[in-house]
């Protein structure tokens, strides 16, 4: 009985601590993304996803990507082991990214490059390692135009 006790509990803690994250009750969200071209626009400058049918020059291929900086936070934690009852732990976080200073981006290569408008312009999330932190960033893409 005394074995059959301790099997049944030793299982039970094992199901218990392999358990994923808890769920929780939440809210309902609604996330809305979108980019405000009108101050582009104001300047006679266009983006779009589409094709231009219209006549127009080529101009070139751009590519913006960016990256968040990624900070690091150190923190005390308590610890037996260490004569303060402390040890202090590095912690690194990536910052957010501003989807919006990446599009102010691309529009200064293009005017720069002679363009007025930006079209097939795509935004892309991406991703990179840098140690054993997935960093999210974003790619920006589109083909700059000089319409006639």
């Amino acid at each position: 009985m005394y074995r059959l006790t301790i099997s049944i509990l030793i299982l039970a803690f094992i199901s218990i601590s392999c358990s994923g994250p808890k769920t929780v009750a939440r809210s309902e969200v609604v996330n809305v993304t979108g980019y405000d071209f009108s101050e582009y626009t104001a300047q006679g400058f266009l983006i779009t996803p589409e094709q231009y049918l219209e006549e127009y020059q080529s101009i070139g291929l751009i590519t913006v990507t960016q990256w968040p900086a990624v900070r690091k936070m150190e923190r005390r934690i308590p610890d037996s082991d260490s004569q303060s009852g402390y040890r202090t732990v590095e912690e690194f976080y990536p910052e957010s990214i501003n989807v919006e200073k990446a599009i102010d981006e691309i529009y200064k290569v293009a005017k720069d490059m002679g363009a007025d408008a930006i079209t097939r312009f795509d935004v892309t999330p991406t991703s990179r390692m840098n140690g054993t932190l997935n960093v999210q960033g974003v790619e920006i893409s589109g083909f700059a135009i000089d319409r006639k």
